[in-house]
Parts: C-alpha cells; sequence; structure tokens
C-alpha cells in the first residue's frame, strides 16, 4: 500500500512539475455552438472572425461578439480550415479564448459533431 501511494506522489509531482514549466495562457472562455457567421479582414484587424449561435452575446468576458484570429497566429491556416470545415458541415465548436483589449482571441479549439 505505501508502495502504491510513493508512486502516486511521485506522479503527480512530476505532473506538477511538468505544468508548472508549461508558458502560462490566460484562458477567459470556452464558449461552445455552432457557426453562424464568418467574417474576414485584413491581416493584423482581427482577419478571421467568427460568431457561434446564440449572436450578439459577449463570447469571452467584456469581450466581443466575436472570436477572433489574425494572419501571424501560429497555424493560422489550419484554424481557418477547420471553422470553415465546422461551419459548412453545421458541426459544433468549442472555442479557447483570450480576453485580448476587449476582443476574444481563439487559442485552441476543437470541433465536434
Amino acid at each position: 500500500m505505501l508502495k502504491k501511494l510513493q508512486a502516486l506522489l511521485s506522479g503527480a509531482l512530476v505532473v506538477s512539475l511538468c505544468a508548472a514549466s508549461m508558458p502560462a495562457a490566460a484562458v477567459d472562455s470556452t464558449p461552445s455552438g455552432k457557426i453562424t457567421t464568418i467574417e474576414v479582414a485584413a491581416a493584423t484587424n482581427y482577419a478571421f472572425r467568427v460568431y457561434l449561435n446564440g449572436g450578439g452575446t459577449a463570447l469571452c468576458p467584456s469581450g466581443s461578439g466575436f472570436a477572433y484570429l489574425n494572419e501571424a497566429d501560429s497555424n493560422y491556416k489550419v484554424y481557418v480550415a477547420s471553422l470553415l470545415m465546422a461551419k459548412v458541415q453545421g458541426s459544433t465548436v468549442t472555442l479557447v479564448l483570450a480576453n485580448e483589449s476587449g476582443f476574444c482571441h481563439i487559442v485552441q479549439m476543437a470541433v465536434g459533431s
């Protein structure tokens, strides 16, 4: 029993140390829904904007009604392709958002059925 407890505590310590060494990303909300509208603008002007059903409500605290990506974001093309596919297929998306100057920046996402 003691060996199992020691192994569990050692595992928890390793996980804690790994998590502590990861870069911090402020997550403000994780809304889910179907995409109702997509807008496209200039590369640094909230370039790819997504609205979810429920219309007009802020997607993150004190944020806008849309979530965005800019062209310089890592994996931009994969995000855009995935979001366009989700829109066409009517799939549910879950967005992980960070509030940046009152706008909801997509930092991660998942597409469901």
